[in-house]
């Protein structure tokens, strides 16, 4: 997937490739829970994630607007902007944390909009239910391209019992054969400086999914907010951020040892409100990440899968 003169695979590269249209996710909040919130695999939720609640900076991705207006708000503002083609974004929460007759009907609806391409649906792997496939397989089969943003986090067991995720790694394997096998495009959510993860872990994950043949990856450094389980592990000592050096070595070496093949749609998080972020304290903006990233893969003279064997 690795175009010439890119040291990346970057998904916007490809999609521009691939779609003669300007294109745009349009986040929405549909208002799922977790079963990791709700009390139906536990009320504590993740290590990092707070208990009011994710932050989302869209304006009009927000529950105080219906779905209809969400979509159709974000349709004509990025259309004024000469944007031509749309996927919506479920975001917030697991947004296949439903039963399947209601999923279908939030997913008709946001297909209807002639605009409307395909959608990206975020959830976790133990959502993600044989019947609630077959029905974004129908989709597929219509020629709507359908994405599943996969909360993988890591591939190591020890450490998603850490960070309370109530899955193991065999249900994110199995969850991403699944899609593939369905036709489904299955992008990872990896996050780098778990908690007690080596360099060699983290590494491990990287071959890993690239066996499997994962579709995208969206990478991001982990970020301690307040109100949050990781928040108590900071204060006393347990954990520690990455810096932004060790950050971006990281990830240059993660992107090394990948396929070329997957494309990689961020390597590092959208702004997180200063109010709630505790650390790290260098600016997490996803461009300037990326162009610091490059450029290391340019200075190491290596490129996305540069050592990637198997």
């Amino acid at each position: 997937m690795r175009k010439i003169g890119f040291p990346i695979s970057q998904y916007g590269v490809y999609v521009k490739s691939k779609i003669p249209f300007r294109t745009f996710k349009i986040p929405v909040d549909a208002g799922f829970s977790c079963p990791n919130k709700d009390g139906t695999l536990d009320d504590k939720g993740c290590i990092y994630c707070p208990k009011m609640g994710r932050p989302i900076s869209v304006e009009y991705c927000n529950r105080k607007y219906s779905l209809k207006e969400q979509i159709e708000f974000q349709l004509n503002e990025h259309g004024r902007k000469g944007i031509n083609k749309f996927y919506v974004y479920f975001y917030p929460a697991t947004n296949t944390y439903d039963e399947p007759e209601n999923l279908k009907e939030l997913w008709d609806f946001a297909l209807s909009y002639e605009n409307v391409i395909g959608l990206s649906i975020g959830t976790r792997p133990d959502c993600l239910e044989p019947e609630k496939l077959d029905i974004l397989e129908t989709y597929v089969k219509q020629g709507y391209d359908i994405w599943i943003d996969l909360g993988v986090q890591t591939l190591h067991d020890k450490t998603l019992t850490l960070l309370n995720r109530k899955h193991d790694a065999i249900d994110t394997l199995n969850a991403i054969k699944n899609c593939k096998e369905r036709g489904i495009k299955v992008c990872g959510h990896i996050i780098l400086g778990l908690p007690g993860e080596t360099r060699k872990e983290m590494l491990q994950t990287a071959e890993l999914l690239s066996l499997i043949k994962i579709d995208a990856l969206k990478i991001y450094p982990l970020v301690v907010i307040y109100n949050t389980k990781l928040e108590e592990m900071y204060w006393n000592a347990e954990y520690k951020s990455l810096d932004k050096i060790q950050y971006i070595s990281l990830v240059t070496d993660f992107l090394e040892h990948i396929s070329p093949q997957i494309l990689i749609q961020r390597v590092s998080k959208d702004k997180v409100p200063k109010e709630i972020k505790i650390s790290p304290e260098w600016d997490l903006g996803r461009l300037k990440i990326l162009n610091e990233i490059s450029n290391n893969l340019k200075t190491r003279k290596t490129v996305q899968g540069s050592k990637f064997n198997i």
